[in-house]
């Protein structure tokens, strides 16, 4: 929450605190005792607390209260009050973490600098989480073409809005740049973008990755509906999510409020929802394997993302974004496509869509490190080795081949795929193939496949001849 908590015993002081704040423009709370200052933290955690730490309460003392709010946040700043002739106590206090403390009786400069410091902290750190949270990813639509055009235009039209959006399309086809860009252009942006990606997160801990987790002492690890608050929550393909869940899901959206695993508390969250689907959700609902409910809340408004297959015009354009993407970010040589590179580039087909032509040209600048332009027989390859690689391709390296080894390039080049489809998830691979993950585990030690982690940071499935000395 944008609020200051202020407990203090006495109500004279809080409501002249209050009124202080108020007047210069902060939200606050306020709580008479220990118990009250931890019900209102669990709820809704502040900004920060200004804390007295004599705070008369026969369960916990100002110190307690500081220790308590510590362990359960321990970057949410605690100011604490101190009356005059106990700044030994105070300065006792931070030692143990306390972020400042304000003398009494309270001067005014004093007080609102000390606030002013503290929110500036809060805002450098909200800046920081941004960016952990955010991950690399692009937050750019690019291509000129009509259709993308038109979709950019529907992107533009909701990304102002306080409307949920489910983005549907297939593997690759730039959902999760959509959904950045969406973030980027709202009114969401200076807060956390926040990627869940349910296709890759194990049924098992499905529940306590949405929700978060409390222990017995109500110590919460916050959830990515709590981590989003501010911000914006990316349910990547959201059809992945437990069927068991999907309706509290809804209905913690629908309520802005959410109650972690073994927690007996909700807390409150302002967060704007984008979901993105690679399957058919009308028909898994007709198949009762998704919530009515859940898609009602999250499609109130649906756009389609093209496929690459329908944009060919866009291709030199984002070859050209992401050679020059790669050059900034990871420091290859910043390269150029050939006429003829190019020109093979708009004429395949690309069942991987936009992703399989960036791993295609990431493929090329990490297999070479010349500052050449990128021929037609270099993107060829590795066009036809990147892991989505068309099956016509493959048809014709393998009538070159005796049975034994077209079956095992074949098995290779298969699992590959199916990894990389999950984003190098194993177990869903193991699922998905109808083997069991120990098997599969044996079986990709055996083609000789690795997982090696790429420019974004997940793990991409390889051969690991083709992996450089």
């Amino acid at each position: 929450m944008d609020d200051i908590l202020i407990v203090d015993d006495n109500p004279h002081i809080r409501n002249l605190i209050s009124e202080i704040l108020a007047d210069n423009g902060y939200a606050t709370r306020s709580a008479a005792s220990s118990s009250e200052c931890i019900r209102e933290f669990r709820q809704a955690k502040p900004s920060f607390v200004l804390l007295d730490i004599w705070l008369q309460d026969p369960v916990m003392d100002g110190l307690g209260v500081m220790r308590e709010l510590r362990r359960r946040s321990p970057s949410t700043p605690v100011v604490i009050m101190s009356a005059h002739g106990t700044i030994e106590v105070a300065v006792r206090a931070m030692r143990q973490g306390a972020f400042d403390y304000v003398e009494k009786p309270i001067g005014l400069d004093r007080l609102l600098s000390v606030v002013k410091n503290a929110m500036e902290l809060v805002t450098l750190r909200r800046k920081i989480d941004v960016l952990q949270l955010s991950g690399p990813g692009s937050a750019h639509i690019v291509g000129e073409s009509a259709v993308c055009r038109k979709f950019r235009g529907q992107v533009d039209r909701v990304s102002d809005t306080n409307m949920h959006v489910l983005l549907v399309g297939p593997r690759g086809s730039g959902k999760e740049t959509a959904a950045r860009y969406a973030h980027a252009h709202s009114a969401y942006a200076s807060g956390p973008f926040v990627a869940a990606n349910f296709a890759t997160i194990e049924a098992s801990v499905a529940e306590a990755s949405l929700y978060g987790r409390a222990d017995i002492d109500q110590a919460a690890e916050p959830g990515f509906l709590e981590m989003a608050h501010g911000g914006t929550l990316f349910l990547k393909e959201v059809g992945y999510i437990p069927l068991a869940l999907q309706t509290g899901l809804a209905r913690a959206i629908a309520r802005r409020q959410v109650r972690p695993v073994s927690g007996s508390f909700d807390i409150k969250m302002k967060l704007r929802v984008i979901a993105s689907s690679s399957k058919d959700l009308q028909r898994e609902i007709d198949q009762e394997r998704f919530s009515l409910a859940l898609f009602r809340r999250i499609g109130t408004v649906t756009i389609q993302v093209p496929a690459l297959n329908m944009r060919r015009e866009d291709i030199p354009a984002l070859a050209a974004y992401f050679l020059r993407h790669l050059h900034l970010s990871q420091g290859f040589a910043l390269r150029q496509l050939t006429g003829e590179a190019e020109k093979f580039l708009c004429e395949s087909d690309w069942p991987g869509n936009i992703k399989q032509l960036r791993n295609s040209l990431e493929r090329v600048l990490i297999v070479s490190s010349s500052d050449s332009p990128i021929t037609m027989s270099e993107i060829a390859s590795a066009v036809t080795r990147t892991a989505e690689g068309a099956s016509s391709s493959l048809d014709r390296r393998f009538m070159g081949m005796k049975l034994r080894d077209a079956r095992e390039e074949f098995e290779r080049e298969y699992l590959i795929n199916q990894i990389n489809r999950f984003d190098g998830n194993i177990s869903r691979a193991a699922e998905f193939v109808g083997m069991e993950r120990a098997a599969l585990h044996r079986k990709i030690k055996a083609l000789g496949i690795t997982t090696v982690r790429n420019s974004y940071g997940g793990r991409v499935a390889a051969s690991q001849q083709d992996q450089l000395p």
